[in-house]
């Protein structure tokens, strides 16, 4: 099922069992890596119907999650419900659209088809935690794809350097931080003057004989010689592994005016195809002939000129 995540919060989330006034253990699990992130006891009610209120982290970012009702014990023999609950934020909420529930349900279900339209063209405008697993290529920067709001933890070859959520959250040397524009990860020191001139691209590698004249990475006792190469805050074959806040926090307002206006087209029946893409049209036969861009765009033609500027021609970077 899919939950709204809008205010005011908890969330509530109901489901259907099998017996009334029956003990339940509810059991919410990461997506990914099957870790149990909440666990509820609950007792049917007399129409066998169970709820649970959501808080926290649930509320604060869209996600996907397992959840799993079990009756009685908790054992495989004794579930009842599976379900990939999804908790996201509406682009419009319903709420405001309607005052009965009907009309409330009826306007969540076309403003959850608008959404997905828009999320099709556009990769969607959630606000979630992922992770972003990198290697070090020699550099004083390790790019970003995603929008990123915050970095929440970063492991350096394994081992925790930095969190986020504790009192101190710089555990080694470095902390971990976001470049002004939001582009890239980069390490700073609470010593001043420590780092100067951060390096975009990897140093030159030089094979050169020992000598008293010069150094290939900057030491210590550089100052008395020529140094070839100053150390790069993310040495090349480092592996690191950051926890992130990416996307966005709010929907953005031109992005609110598209759905609302494809969910009164979806609500009148005014996404007609058919109207809009036809370029020929032979009465004898029945001749159609439709143009190429016909399965390109929404149907709403000024919905699809809001959404050109957040399209995203590459999804994954790789080898062209």
């Amino acid at each position: 099922m899919e939950a709204l995540r809008v205010p005011p919060y908890p969330i509530l989330v109901t489901y259907t069992v099998a017996e009334p006034n029956t003990d339940h253990v509810v059991e919410i699990k990461d997506k990914d890596r099957n870790d149990v992130l909440a666990e509820y006891e609950v007792e049917s009610s007399a129409d066998s119907k169970i709820s649970i209120e959501l808080s926290g982290d649930f509320t604060k970012y869209d996600d996907s999650y397992y959840l799993v009702v079990y009756q009685g014990s908790v054992d495989q023999d004794s579930i009842v419900v599976e379900d990939n609950l999804e908790i996201k934020r509406p682009y419009v909420d319903p709420n405001r659209l309607a005052t009965t529930a009907s009309e409330v349900a009826e306007y969540a279900k076309h403003e959850r088809i608008a959404r997905a339209i828009i999320d099709s063209i556009t990769g969607g405008f959630y606000y979630e935690v992922d992770w972003l697993d990198k290697t070090g290529q020699g550099t004083d920067y390790l790019p970003l794809w995603d929008r990123t709001y915050k970095i929440l933890k970063a492991y350096e070859n394994s081992l925790l350097v930095y969190d986020a959520t504790l009192e101190e959250p710089i555990l080694g040397e470095w902390s971990y931080e976001l470049t002004k524009d939001k582009t890239a990860i980069m390490k700073n020191t609470a010593t001043p003057g420590l780092i100067g001139n951060r390096s975009e691209q990897k140093g030159l590698n030089l094979h050169v004989a020992p000598s008293d004249s010069f150094n290939v990475y900057d030491t210590d006792y550089s100052e008395n010689a020529y140094t070839f190469s100053t150390g790069a805050a993310f040495p090349e074959g480092w592996d690191y592994l950051f926890l992130l806040e990416t996307g966005y926090k709010v929907v953005p307002h031109d992005i609110y005016e598209a759905a609302l206006m494809l969910i009164e087209d979806i609500k009148c029946g005014k996404i007609d195809y058919y109207k809009r893409y036809v370029t020929s049209y032979n009465t004898e036969q029945f001749r159609v002939q439709f143009d190429k861009t016909v399965l390109d765009g929404t149907g709403n033609m000024l919905v699809d000129k809001i959404l050109d500027k957040y399209k995203q021609s590459i999804t994954r970077i790789g080898i062209l």
